[in-house]
């Protein structure tokens, strides 16, 4: 059975409904159950030192601009093979790398108490330094690795060519949503109460999957540039999907509705932007609807060559 990871604990997906809050800030990992994305086509596997700790990094195909994958928050994608189908067909026109940040996989941890995007973004560029994977790079970033790929985009405009964001979180999350869920009542449902004590609990940095802050992380993303006129593709998941079923309707529409008005902002980063809905896919487009996904990188290859 599929598990997703809090808070350090394994969950049943049966067992509660506020597992499929996934798509909050991919904040409930989910780990899927597929080959290990070092099984896939000629793999390049190390360990990176950045400066007294080590990042597992795997890198696949020639050629460039060099793809960078940024996985969800919690993802070991290394590991995971959440990525497998979008690293064999990209890797047969260019370089693609995907890496475990900090603590995940077989990645080194770190000791501070709590750590933001900022800290995201200079770890993958001494990364990409250190293994000397040199620019152009398009950047793919998956849920709340948008928020990394938006930061670095911003910190280091000359090394980035190109955006893939793949149902990508936004900056207005840690704030909106929580706002939507009504006082405490006696008869309120069980999955609203769920939702409720999963959003305290996300907003505590010490509970959530790699101590990440949301608040100051999402205060970095929206300080951050836009891309300019560089090509970008946002991937929105279906209309049809929700990502929890037990929610009374009227608050899980209001929450997509959010999604959505987030989604069509996030285009609006780059003059030279399009926008992908996928047609039954949920939060994880790249396990679901790979092909969706590969075409987006496939186009901003194309353009940025161009």
């Amino acid at each position: 059975m599929a598990q997703l990871f809090s808070l350090g604990i394994s969950i049943h997906m049966k067992d509660t409904p506020i597992v499929s809050l996934a798509i909050c800030f991919c904040l409930l990992a989910c780990r899927p159950a597929c080959a290990q994305v070092t099984n896939t086509t000629a793999a390049s596997t190390n360990f990176v030192n950045i400066g007294g700790r080590q990042l597992e990094m795997a890198s696949f195909g020639q050629g460039t601009p060099s793809v960078i994958v940024e996985a969800g928050l919690g993802e070991p994608a290394v590991e995971n093979g959440s990525w497998k189908s979008v690293i064999d067909e990209v890797a047969k026109t260019t370089r693609i790398c995907i890496y475990d940040r900090a603590g995940l996989g077989k990645s080194d941890a770190v000791t501070n108490a709590s750590r933001t995007c900022l800290d995201f973004v200079k770890d993958l560029h001494t990364l990409l330094v250190n293994a000397k994977v040199p620019p152009p790079y398009i950047l793919v970033g998956h849920s709340i690795g948008g928020f990394t790929v938006r930061l670095y985009a911003s910190k280091y405009p000359g090394e980035v060519a190109g955006v893939v964001l793949v149902d990508s979180s936004y900056p207005d999350q840690t704030t909106k949503w929580p706002a939507l869920i009504p006082p405490e009542s006696p008869q309120e449902p069980a999955s609203v109460k769920k939702m409720r004590d999963f959003f305290k609990q996300m907003a505590d940095p010490h509970s959530t999957p790699e101590w990440q802050d949301l608040a100051v992380s999402s205060a970095e993303v929206r300080a951050a540039g836009d891309f300019g006129n560089k090509p970008l593709i946002v991937i929105s998941h279906s209309h049809d999907w929700s990502p929890d079923p037990d929610l009374p309707k009227d608050l899980s529409d209001k929450m997509e509705q959010l999604w959505g008005e987030w989604q069509n902002n996030l285009c609006r980063l780059s003059s030279n932007s399009t926008h992908k809905t996928a047609v039954k896919a949920g939060h994880y487009v790249q396990t679901e609807d790979p092909q969706l996904v590969i075409e987006a990188i496939l186009k901003v290859v194309e353009a940025t060559k161009k």
